[in-house]
């Protein structure tokens, strides 16, 4: 009849079983993947705290051995001779003679330091540690062009509306230095064109300490309009990245900046240490009789250069020590024409140093810079750090 119900045959009951079955064996094999992938994930994110936990430790511990080197570097100067405030432990003794006085123990503790970072020191399971060490005199000290002066005397009062203290010689010197800086930017097409002479001058009156801007205008006016606003530092800076906050530096030449210039050691009016400053560094010596001075050329800077690579040292004056080359006997003897500027006592101790720490645990990596000061009598001062990032 054509209203009987119609059953249905047993090979259509086993087809809609068996489509059940794989739905769930799909499903089964689904979720069982889902479950090791996440296990997968989390096993991989656990594994890797543990290794930038570990990382950070060892980039830490990279810091204190840094820090026991750097003591015994100082002691290492101080039985030598060379004093801990720019001049020698012997009355009348300058920094430069009681650096050649015990010029064997200098070239100990410079292989101490120097030598320290040439071999990573491997350790078990996939970490190593690598340190770093370089002499903070090695760059242009920006406080050195700002020379400290010494408080005023209780209940004396002190003008600041007077005028900019920023010398002409400071002026042009960080101006023509700036330029050099600039022009070896890799400028991109977003970045405007700088101004090397107002840079020059703000970097002055931001450091100096008054309230004058060198053209005569209130130095506070710019920084009074920022969000937020604040005034300008009038101190010796304490740290390099304070110069992200003088009117006209941006971030890209702060970090172009970086491999120029320091602040350390804070306190100091020295020059450029001739007998450590990297090649494109000792670009910004300035030389020269007064009016006359300016940045030195390829020639006497690779000069310079291939003295230091074949173990001699620029001093001031011949002395006996067979490293020793006077600044008449350097090129054809332009820097005993004058004076450099800022002034340098050659050779010299450093006593201020920069420290890169390198940790690597498995495919974790740590980076880290400090700056130390060994003057304190009590060890190094950690004046500041950093962890370094992408290609910083």
């Amino acid at each position: 009849m054509n209203g009987a119900p119609r059953f249905r045959s047993r090979r259509e009951e086993r087809g809609i079983v068996l489509a059940i079955v794989l739905v769930m064996i799909f499903a089964l094999v689904t979720a069982v993947y889902s479950f090791q992938h996440r296990a997968i994930i989390d096993t991989t994110i656990a594994t890797n705290r543990l290794e930038a936990a570990e990382a950070d430790a060892l980039a830490r511990g990279g810091l204190r051995v840094a820090e026991v080197v750097l003591t015994l570097v100082r002691a290492q100067q101080l039985g030598g001779g060379a004093g801990a405030g720019g001049g020698g432990d012997r009355p009348g003794e300058s920094n430069a003679e009681a650096a050649l006085r015990g010029s064997g123990t200098a070239a100990e503790s410079d292989a101490l330091w120097q030598g320290i970072g040439a071999v990573p020191i491997e350790l078990e399971g996939g970490r190593s540690l690598k340190i770093e060490i370089e002499d903070e005199g090695a760059r242009l000290n920006l406080n050195a062009l700002i020379p400290t002066e010494a408080p005023p005397d209780e209940g004396e009062e002190v003008d600041e509306e007077e005028g900019s203290r920023a010398s002409e010689e400071a002026i042009e010197y960080l101006t023509e230095a700036m330029q050099y800086v600039i022009d070896g930017m890799p400028l991109r097409a977003e970045q405007g064109a700088y101004d090397a002479v107002a840079i020059a001058e703000n970097i002055l009156d931001f450091i100096d300490g008054d309230r004058v801007a060198v053209n005569g205008r209130a130095e506070d006016e710019y920084y009074r309009r920022q969000d937020p606003p604040y005034r300008a530092w009038n101190q010796p800076l304490v740290s390099v990245d304070q110069l992200a906050l003088v009117e006209g530096i941006d971030p890209p030449l702060l970090e172009e900046l970086r491999h120029y210039v320091t602040v350390h050691p804070v306190g100091s009016e020295s020059g450029i240490n001739l007998n450590r400053a990297e090649p494109w560094v000792l670009k910004l010596v300035y030389s020269g009789n007064s009016g006359s001075q300016r940045l030195i050329d390829d020639r006497l800077a690779e000069d310079i250069y291939r003295l230091r690579e074949s173990g001699k040292l620029v001093c001031e004056q011949s002395q006996d020590d067979a490293r020793c080359v006077s600044l008449d006997e350097v090129g054809n003897g332009e820097l005993a024409d004058g004076s450099l500027y800022p002034p340098v006592s050659l050779p010299s101790n450093p006593v201020a140093f920069r420290v890169r720490i390198t940790a690597r645990v498995g495919a974790i990596e740590r980076r880290l810079e400090a700056i130390y000061d060994t003057r304190p009598a009590g060890g190094p001062w950690l004046l500041s750090w950093r962890r370094l990032r992408g290609e910083d």
